[in-house]
């Protein structure tokens, strides 16, 4: 997979799209994607088209979890594109072909980038199964999409009227601590192993709440593009533990699914440019 990647998914995107708009753009983690976009999951996405990611160019995501495609429809007015299944540095590409399909949906005009994860827990306080807004994040090891001078600010990075949008609309679910979702620092790492304990205590030091290997790069992009960004991570499992597994990850993925689309149907059927 060479760097023309992202010219050809744009391309086809573009073609595929025929002018219809993108809104919003929805990346889906591990153990996430295929029952987000399901018939009956709360997400309330009614299909319009689907799209293999092989259609753009772009290798099948090789992670067990992930979804190979692009879903595109509509959440009341909005219209939302989700990329079903990430494709992560770690299997091999580089971070441009990582990137290709979200880069491709922000060129077509996505306004909203939502970002949802699996993640571990390095504070004590979060609990395996719940859901976290993400609030900033830790990208000192990670890769960036960006290249060349582009100094972009990242001081409020994911968007505070989107965290105020998801805590209202948790307090209508009742997830959460009373009704109020934890607000998380997300801290990356490349992965694909999992954290050592040491590794575990000084990312906890640096102020991260959760970690994993996806997801900073992906809120890089979007606020290279002038989107509004919210994050979501699934906490599944405590950072640094011994047996931990990506079955683990996935159940417990599965298992917060129903809250997280509910979740994000709420937010999505509001207007990305309110924030």
């Amino acid at each position: 997979m060479d760097d023309s990647a992202p010219t050809r998914a744009l391309e086809v995107l573009r073609q595929r799209l025929g002018g219809a708009p993108i809104d919003w753009a929805l990346i889906c983690g591990s153990g996430i994607g295929k029952g987000m976009v399901a018939e009956g999951s709360g997400l309330g996405l009614e299909i319009e088209w689907t799209l293999p990611l092989a259609e753009l160019g772009l290798p099948a995501p090789t992670v067990a979890g992930h979804g190979q495609s692009l879903v595109y429809g509509r959440i009341g007015e909005r219209r939302v594109c989700v990329q079903t299944g990430r494709i992560h540095p770690y299997e091999g590409h580089p971070i441009s072909v990582c990137t290709a399909a979200l880069a491709a949906m922000l060129e077509c005009g996505a306004r909203g980038v939502a970002l949802t994860c699996a993640a571990g827990g390095l504070s004590p306080l979060l609990v395996p199964g719940e859901l976290a807004i993400i609030r900033d994040q830790i990208n000192l090891f990670g890769p960036t999409p960006l290249v060349g001078p582009r100094f972009i600010p990242c001081g409020a990075l994911y968007t505070p009227a989107h965290r105020e949008r998801l805590q209202a609309r948790a307090a209508e679910l009742g997830l959460g601590q009373g009704g109020r979702l934890r607000e998380v620092v997300y801290a990356h790492v490349s992965g694909p192993q999992y954290e050592t304990p040491a590794e575990t205590e000084a990312l906890r030091r640096l102020g991260g709440d959760t970690v994993g290997m996806s997801t900073t790069y992906e809120a890089i992009l979007a606020a290279a593009h002038g989107a509004s960004i919210l994050g979501i991570a699934v906490v599944t499992n405590v950072a640094g533990v011994v047996g931990l597994s990506h079955a683990e990850v996935q159940e417990r993925s599965d298992a917060a699914l129903p809250g997280l689309a509910a979740l994000l149907g709420g937010a999505l059927a509001g207007d990305p440019a309110q924030g």
